[in-house]
């Protein structure tokens, strides 16, 4: 086959060669240029067969580089093949190394939390300094440097407590023991976030004037947020979740905005009914303005300010229906008259109107806002419920104190006693059954107007009180005008006194039986025992004896603690009315060598003190320590009244002397009747003494600080008229040591017993009240 190639490539070729000298030889001149044209021939020829063989011999070299090639590859498969059969048995043989690996695993595993240590330790020596930085940032108001050290800190925490986590037997000892080492990195997370909790309860007013502030605070919670998702994500395929994540603070700046709308709602004090009669109108004039103007802020400058994913104005419309429907609720429950109910209805119709939530600039559907009321003609049977109970209640309890203060005239016998001895009558528990019976009736329509009942009731009491006041007020005149009459006034003013402590104890029990929606009410029985079993630590420890404005059943407590001690202070009058001779005789020149006068006085106020032991022991206290005061000021008042002149020292001695002796006896009848661990007013009498019967003149001035420092009441013209009675010192010399000793300041006699502080010397100035309080 290949010959007849190479012969038939012959024939052609010999074709082609004729056909060129053919061409070559067409005319009989060119015969001359045959050896030409061969010599050409025969040089194309060579350079053709030379091309050939240069390419023949470059085809030659690339097989055997090729082939040398092949033969290397296949030297090295085979060189493979063996090391894989040795790899292979290699493997067979390493089944047992795991086991002997655990250590250098634990080891790594160590390795890598020394390692993160070693990230972080500049952070674990720093975490005091970090947080002391990070706290004077936040009063910088460096949020967003304060929460990067805050970061940095918690970062290095999570760090070595995941590294801890990650170990198979972690120590839950080294994780607790991190925990706290970094505690005050959590602590400051909480102060920060009470931080920008603040200033996010003022949004509205911080936009208007600083919105850098306001988006601030959002910036370092969105922060926050996006690393709870953060570590909860990890939590998915880790395990661990660091301590205190997830924070929530986008959670917790959403509850605290809308906290702040309800605190807006509610911060609008409005007139009472007495006041102003249109107190209704103008308060929900006001509220739809306030609202309005919050929501139109919320639009155009809070919007910009908070990310899109808040939804913040439909948020702030949703809280602030939700602060006024509750509002609304409140008037209501606080109970309204007739045009004031017409004017909340008139308010409630334009609620979703151009002039509040339909306002054009707003922008909101008001077809999806639920009306703040529903619309139903039971408010006004409401009203005249509230009416008629408001009327009853007048008329109960003026017949129930009428029958009570006809009681305490009686001439037959003493007042009743409870299971404990203390005296008392039925007005407490007749008035509270006529509330329960009340209530229990509000209870048979709804919750709700139960609830409005109860303050109608606690409000009615609080008018009460006033009238028991005046009628305590008129039994003591009585009494006072004929002490002969009433036989028992001192148990039934004692009685009276007790009352109101029943009344307090009552209040709270109805209270925290409407608290626990308790049904059925408290019988006679029950409200005797609770009145029993209450201690009085409960009403004494109560805030309700400090400051005005205070809930009605808290001031209602308050008045009626008043009108016990105004009582007590009746009980009192008499003790001293008996005493009165007695005292004007105090400091007289007889009163030098006669203890009649002191005799008296313990006598009297030891046999009053049978009558006073049947007051509740709150009352048995105060009414005690009164009259400690009041012999004590009895005493202050003749001394500083000069009724005698100390004419030499030996009757000045005798005089302090004399002093001291009668404080003594003062002192341990009080310490008997009635221990306190209050400082006694009978201590008085004993710097008093010093100064009478000191020798030494030129020590008064240091006797003088001494009094002045115990008694900050005591006045330049006390400490003259002091001095004035030794009958040693000139007026000048008394005046000008008085104001040598006032001009160096009171803030100089400060001492630690100032919590105890008795005010004596101010009450010589004046006469002894004859103890009222001021109602209303």
């Amino acid at each position: 086959m290949e010959k007849k190639h190479v012969s038939r490539a012959e024939e052609e070729a010999n074709d082609k060669a004729i056909k060129q000298v053919a061409n070559m030889l067409q005319r009989p001149d060119q015969l001359d240029k045959v050896e030409q044209c061969k010599r050409r021939v025969a040089r194309k020829k060579a350079s053709v067969e030379a091309r050939l063989k240069a390419a023949v011999q470059s085809q030659l070299d690339g097989v055997k580089t090729g082939l040398s090639q092949m033969t290397e590859a296949l030297n090295e498969v085979r060189e493979i093949k063996e090391n894989m059969i040795s790899v292979d048995e290699m493997y067979s043989n390493c089944g047992a190394l795991s086991d002997k690996m655990r250590d250098i695993k634990d080891i790594s595993a160590q390795h890598r939390q020394l390692a993160a240590a070693m990230e972080n330790l500049k952070h674990l020596f720093g975490v005091p300094e970090e947080v002391a930085k990070a706290r004077d940032l936040m009063k910088d108001d460096k949020l967003l440097l304060a929460h990067k050290s805050l970061t940095d800190l918690e970062t290095s925490r999570d760090d070595l407590l995941s590294e801890q986590y990650k170990l198979e037997n972690h120590s839950e000892a080294d994780i607790k023991q991190l925990q706290t080492y970094f505690k005050e990195a959590e602590n400051l997370s909480d102060e920060l976030g009470q931080v920008l909790r603040k200033s996010l309860s003022k949004t509205i007013t911080l936009v208007r004037k600083d919105s850098s502030s306001l988006v601030t605070a959002l910036r370092i919670v969105e922060r926050e947020h996006r690393t709870d998702m953060k570590m909860l994500e990890q939590e998915k395929f880790s395990g661990f979740l660091p301590p205190g994540r997830p924070k929530r603070w986008r959670e917790k700046t959403m509850e605290t905005l809308k906290q702040a709308v309800e605190d807006r709602v509610e911060s609008d004090f409005y007139d009472t009914r007495e006041a102003d009669k249109m107190w209704l109108v103008r308060h929900l004039e006001i509220l739809r303005k306030n609202v309005l103007e919050d929501l139109r802020v919320v639009k155009f400058l809070c919007v910009p300010c908070f990310p899109p994913a808040y939804n913040i104005f439909q948020q702030y419309a949703h809280w602030y229906h939700l602060a006024l429907a509750s509002h609304v609720a409140k008037l209501i429950k606080e109970g309204l008259e007739g045009n004031e109910i017409i004017s909340l209805l008139t308010w409630l119709n334009h609620y979703t109107g151009r002039d509040l939530m339909g306002h054009f600039e707003l922008g909101l559907d008001t077809n999806r806002l639920p009306p703040l009321l529903d619309d139903n003609v039971s408010e006004e049977l409401m009203h005249s419920y509230f009416t008629t109970t408001k009327q009853n209640m007048l008329s109960w309890t003026q017949k129930s104190l009428q029958q009570d203060a006809a009681d305490w005239r009686r001439e037959a016998s003493e007042p009743e006693t409870d299971v404990d001895g203390y005296y008392r009558t039925s007005l407490p528990v007749i008035l509270f059954q006529m509330i329960q019976q009340t209530i229990q009736v509000a209870e048979t329509i709804s919750d709700t107007l139960k609830k409005r009942v109860f303050q109608v009731c606690i409000e009615e009491m609080n008018k009460f009180v006033r009238s028991y006041a005046e009628a305590i007020t008129s039994y003591k005149d009585e009494h006072f005008q004929n002490r002969e009459f009433p036989p028992f006034y001192p148990l039934y003013m004692v009685a009276a006194v007790n009352n109101c402590e029943a009344f307090t104890r009552f209040a709270v029990n109805l209270q925290l039986a409407m608290e626990k929606g308790m049904k059925g009410g408290i019988d006679s029985s029950e409200i005797e025992l609770l009145q029993m079993d209450q201690d009085d630590s409960e009403i004494d420890g109560n805030p309700f004896l400090e400051g005005e404005n205070v809930d009605p059943l808290l001031q209602f407590r308050h008045e009626m603690d008043n009108v016990a001690q105004a009582a007590c202070g009746f009980l009192l009058d008499e003790v001293f009315m008996d005493l009165q001779p007695h005292c004007a005789s105090l400091f007289q020149k007889a009163w030098l060598n006669d203890r009649s006068g002191v005799d008296t006085i313990c006598v009297t106020v030891e046999d009053y003190y049978t009558d006073y032991v049947h007051l509740r022991p709150k009352y048995l206290d105060w009414i005690m320590r009164e009259a400690e005061k009041r012999v004590i000021v009895e005493y202050l008042r003749a001394i500083l009244g000069r009724r005698m002149k100390l004419n030499n020292a030996s009757e000045r001695l005798q005089a302090g002397e004399k002093l001291l002796q009668e404080q003594q006896m003062l002192s341990s009848l009080f310490n008997k009747l009635s221990p306190s661990s209050v400082r006694s007013a009978c201590e008085a009498l004993i710097p008093i003494a010093e100064v009478i019967k000191l020798q030494d003149k030129s020590m008064m001035s240091l006797e003088l600080s001494g009094l002045v420092s115990k008694y900050h009441d005591a006045s330049a013209e006390q400490m003259q008229a002091l001095l004035a009675i030794r009958g040693d010192f000139s007026a000048s010399e008394g005046r000008e040591l008085a104001d040598e000793l006032m001009s160096g300041g009171r803030d100089s006699y400060h001492d630690q017993d100032n919590d105890q502080e008795v005010r004596l010397f101010a009450d010589v100035e004046y006469t002894v009240p004859t103890g009222f309080f001021k109602l209303g």
